[in-house]
């Protein structure tokens, strides 16, 4: 039997604008089973969009794996994918309006 093995990043994201679309970099999650990521909204204002995990095949046509998920000021927000079929993955942040001073930080941990 292997023993589980995990990868991780603190600074996966740091100080991200979150007034426009973000694409965080590619994560080569090929010995891996899940993903979990964590997103911090670091400013008290509300801006207003999407974040997804996404994944891909190819590292260069990337599809949303996970749901959209909100984001309000000041707040976590955890994604996760628990079968993860795909070898990449990346953050996404689908901007809409809003948040013009606010920043995102964002860290993941992959799990064999």
């Amino acid at each position: 039997m292997n023993p589980v093995q995990y990868r991780n990043s603190t600074t996966y994201v740091v100080a991200g604008a979150f007034s426009a679309d973000l694409t965080a970099p590619t994560i080569d999650a090929a010995q891996f089973r899940s993903v979990s990521m964590t997103v911090v909204n670091n400013g008290t204002n509300t801006p207003v969009g999407n974040l997804y995990i996404q994944s891909s095949d190819d590292n260069s046509t990337f599809v949303n794996a996970t749901a959209a998920t909100a984001v309000s000021g000041a707040e976590n927000n955890i994604l996760e994918i628990t079968n993860l079929t795909s070898r990449y993955v990346r953050l996404f942040w689908d901007y809409s309006s809003g948040g013009a001073t606010s920043t995102v930080s964002a860290s993941y941990t992959l799990k064999s």
